[in-house]
């Protein structure tokens, strides 16, 4: 086999790998995104092989809020920027008297995201916040959707 089929076998067999490794499936349910949301995010790479997309930080913010004994009713809107993510959701415990709006910060972790304490990560606490502290984690970009709601 010349050097040049070689080189061509060798890097579509890593792509195909990368592109499994991608793709794998998830057991888990996701939550229905609402017909009003608005996410912001695209599907670019950030963190290694995770995405920011709706489906992945969905499955992300459920599996933490159902260790607390709730669950993700939808994920309303969805912004993204240098490995972390803002969400804005809707959860609850199954009754529509139960559902309650909130706002979970991911950061990616490798091929996973996950969601970080609002209280670490945005920094010192301000009067009239309206730029990110500089003892921040969350990126600037991200720190007004993700700091400064609730």
């Amino acid at each position: 086999m010349n050097t040049t089929i070689r080189t061509a076998a060798i890097a579509f067999a890593a792509m195909s790998l990368a592109t499994v490794a991608a793709c794998s499936s998830s057991t888990e349910t996701s939550p229905t995104t609402s017909p009003t949301a608005t996410p912001t995010a695209s599907a670019t790479k950030v963190g290694g092989m995770t995405e920011c997309t709706e489906i992945e930080v969905s499955d992300a913010i459920n599996h933490a809020l159902q260790e607390g004994g709730s669950e993700l009713i939808s994920l309303d809107k969805l912004d993204c920027a240098d490995g972390w993510a803002v969400a804005q959701i809707t959860s609850g415990s199954g009754t529509s008297d139960s559902e309650i709006g909130d706002v979970e910060v991911l950061e990616a972790e490798g091929q996973f995201w996950v969601v970080q304490d609002r209280d670490k990560v945005c920094g010192t606490t301000m009067d009239n916040p309206t730029t990110a502290p500089a003892d921040a984690t969350i990126p600037a970009s991200l720190w007004q959707a993700g700091c400064t709601t609730s």
